[in-house]
C-alpha cells in the first residue's frame, strides 16, 4: 500500500478449475489496472487485453495450456498495479480523518469495482476463498474481509509492517475489502469488536453495543453464525453507504452515531447479510459451504437485499416485539412509493428483476427498489402461506438449500412452489407481474401501524389542516416525532404541505439534532419551504459526510428549489467538496451520480446502497475460480 503514489501493487495467484474439456483461455475482468506479467503453472503466459466496454472495463484473456480436461486445476499468477483513480479505492489525506495525523484507505467493491483493484471474475456468481499479505506503513493497521492470522504484524521493510489474512469461505468479488489506517478496537461481545480511529472508537462501542443481541436473534431465525468473527469498522465520513456486509468485517458509516443507538438497526441489516447475501453454513463435512443465498447476477439483486431486509425486520421483531417488524415494514412501503415516484412508474429500474443488458452499470440501477419491493414480495408470500409459523421454517430451509449456490429468481420460484406444493393458496401468486412489471407491486400488504400512532396523532395536531380526516400515513406524509421501544427512536417524515416549521424548530431544536436521519429530513423540509436561513447548516451537513442516502436527496432538493440561493449552494458545495466524496458517490468516474443531481437532468436514483450486465459473448469466463 503506497499512500504517496495512491497505488496498490502486488501479485495475485488464481487457482482455477476447468469446467469443460479443451478450455483454451481464462477470461478475467479488469478496469484501470496495469499488468506487468502473467504466468500459468509457473511459466510465462501469453495474454491480451480487449478494448474497454462501457462501465465493464476490459476483458483480460490468458492463454491456457492445451489438452486441459474438466476438473483440472490451473495456477495463474498475475503481477498488477492499480491506478490512483481506481473506483474501488478511496485514499484519504490526514486532514480528512478524525485524528488528522495519518492517512487512511478503504475499498468499496460492490457492485463491479473489484476489477479496478485486481484482475478477477467480477460477478456475484463466481466465488473464491483467499489468503492475503498486506504491507502498510508501520504506524498503520490493515484489516480485510477475512480473519487475521496474527495478532501482531510482522516487521518488513524499514518503516513497514505486513498483516496476513485468511478467508476460508468462498465469497463473491464484491465482498473483497481492505482498510488501512490508525485503527484501534473495543470488544462488543464474544466474537465481536468495533474498530475505528482512536478518536471515534469509544463512540462506536457505545452505539453498537447491541450487536451481540442482533447476532443471537439472527441465529434463532436463520441458523448458526459460521464466519468466526463479526467485527465492525467505523469508517471516516466519506463512506458512501450506511453499511457494507463485508464478511467478518462490516463497514459502517459514522452517520449512525446518533448518541442514543437509534440508528443501530443498520447493524442488524448487515448482520442479516451473514445468511442472506454473503452468509455461509457448513455442510456435514464441516467444509466451508460458501456464500449463502447470493444472487447469481445483479438483475436478481432483490434475492440478496429483499431477504436481508426481511431478516433484519425479523431480528428487530424478536428483540422489540412484532409491532416493530410491522412498523418498519410500513415505513419501508413509504420508501418504496418514493423510489417508484422518483424513477417514474414505468421505469425499467422499478421492476423487481430489471434488465441490465447492454453494458448497464449496476450502480446506475441501485435504489431502494430491490430492498423494499423485494421485502414486500417476501412478506406477501409469508402471509399467503399462513404467516410466520409457516414461512419461518421455509426461510431456514431456503438458507440451507442454497448455501454456496448462486441463484436466480426462477430458482427461488421453483424452490418455493415445491416446498409449498400442498398449499393451494400459492396459485394466487402472479410471478411474472411481481418479477418483471415496473412500478408498485400488484398487491398492497396491510401492516399494523399502531406503534407509530403517537407520532401520527402528533403530526395531525401540528398540521395546519388537522381538521381533515386522514386514513393512512401516506396522506399528507406527516412530520412527526415519537418514542417507540427501541430505546426512544425518532420518526421524521417530510411534509407535503406547508408547516409551521419555525415553531417546530423551537419545540424540538431540530437544527441541532445529531441524528442524521432527522437532520436530512428536516433540511429537506426547510429547503422545500423556501427557508434560505437553513442553507449554512445544509452545506455543513453535505461537507461533513458522504453518504449517498443523504447527499442525493439534499442536492436534488437544493437544485429543484425555487430559491436562487439554494440552487447556487448546490453548485458551490458540490464543486468545492466533490474531491472528498467517494468515487462511487462523487461523480469521479463514468456516470457521475451526484454531479447529475446538480444539473438540470437531475439524478433520479434515490438509493441508499445495490443479472451482472451482459458482457460481449467473447468476454464470458470459461473457468470458475475456486480460490
Amino acid at each position: 500500500v503506497d499512500f504517496d503514489t495512491k497505488v496498490l501493487s502486488g501479485h495475485v495467484d488464481h487457482t482455477v478449475t476447468v469446467r469443460a474439456d479443451g478450455a483454451a483461455e481464462l477470461a478475467l475482468d479488469m478496469r484501470d489496472v496495469a499488468v506487468s506479467g502473467i504466468t500459468v503453472n509457473g511459466a510465462a503466459a501469453e495474454y491480451s487485453l480487449a478494448e474497454p466496454y462501457q462501465a465493464l472495463g476490459s476483458k483480460l484473456s490468458i492463454q491456457l495450456p492445451p489438452g486441459l480436461k474438466a476438473g483440472d486445476t490451473v495456477a495463474v499468477g498475475i503481477s498488477f498495479e492499480t491506478s490512483p483513480q481506481a473506483s474501488a479505492v478511496q485514499w484519504l489525506p490526514p486532514e480528512q480523518t478524525a485524528g488528522k495525523r495519518h492517512p487512511y484507505l478503504f475499498t468499496q467493491c460492490q457492485a463491479i469495482h473489484a476489477r479496478s483493484i485486481l484482475p478477477c471474475q467480477d460477478t456475484p456468481g463466481a466465488k473464491f476463498s483467499y489468503g492475503a499479505a498486506v504491507r502498510v506503513p508501520q504506524a498503520l493497521r490493515a484489516l480485510m474481509s477475512a480473519v487475521p492470522l496474527l495478532q501482531v504484524a510482522q516487521r518488513s521493510k524499514a518503516g513497514t509492517r505486513v498483516y496476513r489474512f485468511k478467508q476460508a469461505v468462498p465469497i463473491p468479488s464484491y465482498l473483497l475489502a481492505l482498510a488501512v489506517g490508525n485503527l484501534e478496537s473495543r470488544e462488543l461481545g464474544p466474537i465481536s469488536a468495533v474498530w475505528s480511529e482512536p478518536e471515534m472508537v469509544e463512540a462506536g462501542a457505545y452505539e453498537f453495543a447491541e450487536t451481540s443481541k442482533f447476532l443471537d436473534a439472527a441465529e434463532q431465525l436463520a441458523g448458526p453464525y459460521q464466519w468466526g468473527r463479526y467485527d465492525l469498522l467505523l469508517l471516516p465520513p466519506s463512506f458512501p453507504y450506511g453499511g457494507m456486509e463485508n464478511p467478518c468485517l462490516t463497514f459502517v458509516t459514522p452517520t449512525l452515531l446518533a448518541g442514543d443507538r437509534s440508528l443501530a438497526n443498520v447493524v442488524a441489516h448487515e448482520i442479516a447479510h451473514s445468511w442472506t447475501g454473503d452468509g455461509a453454513i457448513r455442510r456435514r463435512t464441516n467444509a466451508p459451504a460458501g456464500n449463502l443465498v447470493t444472487n447469481a447476477t445483479w438483475e436478481h439483486f432483490w434475492l440478496n437485499e429483499g431477504f436481508t431486509v426481511f431478516l433484519e425486520r425479523k431480528i428487530l421483531g424478536r428483540l422489540y416485539g412484532e409491532q416493530m417488524y410491522q412498523l418498519q415494514a410500513s415505513m419501508g412501503w413509504l420508501e418504496l412509493q418514493d423510489a417508484v415516484k422518483s424513477f417514474g412508474e414505468g421505469h425499467a429500474f422499478t421492476a423487481l428483476v430489471p434488465n441490465l443488458s447492454g453494458g448497464v452499470d449496476p450502480d446506475d440501477a441501485f435504489s431502494s427498489i430491490p430492498y423494499e419491493k423485494g421485502f414486500a414480495f417476501i412478506h406477501y408470500l409469508q402471509e399467503l402461506v399462513g404467516g410466520s409459523s409457516a414461512f419461518e421454517p421455509f426461510f431456514k430451509r431456503y438458507v440451507q438449500r442454497f448455501a454456496a449456490t448462486p441463484l436466480t429468481s426462477d430458482d427461488f420460484r421453483a424452490f418455493f412452489c415445491d416446498y409449498f406444493k400442498d398449499n393451494a393458496a400459492i396459485a394466487q401468486v402472479d410471478w411474472d407481474t411481481w418479477f418483471y412489471k415496473p412500478g408498485m407491486p400488484p398487491v398492497k400488504n396491510e401492516y399494523d401501524e399502531s406503534l407509530g400512532q403517537l407520532a401520527y396523532e402528533l403530526a395531525k395536531r401540528r398540521h395546519p389542516r388537522k381538521r381533515q380526516a386522514t386514513s393512512s400515513w401516506r396522506m399528507a406524509r406527516p412530520f412527526g416525532i415519537a418514542a417507540v421501544p427501541l430505546p426512544p427512536r425518532s420518526l421524521l417524515y417530510r411534509c407535503a404541505a406547508a408547516l409551521p416549521y419555525c415553531r417546530m424548530n423551537e419545540l424540538y431544536d431540530l437544527d441541532n439534532r445529531h441524528n442524521s436521519e432527522i437532520r436530512s429530513s428536516w433540511f429537506q423540509l426547510c429547503i422545500n419551504a423556501g427557508d434560505d436561513s437553513v442553507l449554512p447548516l445544509v452545506k455543513g451537513f453535505l461537507q461533513e459526510q458522504g453518504r449517498m442516502k443523504f447527499l442525493r436527496p439534499l442536492y436534488r432538493a437544493l437544485h429543484n428549489s425555487k430559491s436562487v440561493a439554494a440552487k447556487q449552494a448546490a453548485l458551490d458545495t458540490y464543486h468545492e467538496h466533490k474531491s472528498t466524496y467517494h468515487p462511487i458517490a462523487g461523480g469521479r468516474r463514468r456516470a457521475p451520480p451526484l454531479s447529475a443531481a446538480v444539473r438540470p437532468a437531475c439524478c433520479l436514483i434515490c438509493c441508499w446502497r445495490r443479472r451482472t450486465p451482459a458482457r460481449p459473448a467473447a468476454a464470458l469466463p470459461l473457468l470458475g475460480s475456486t480460490s
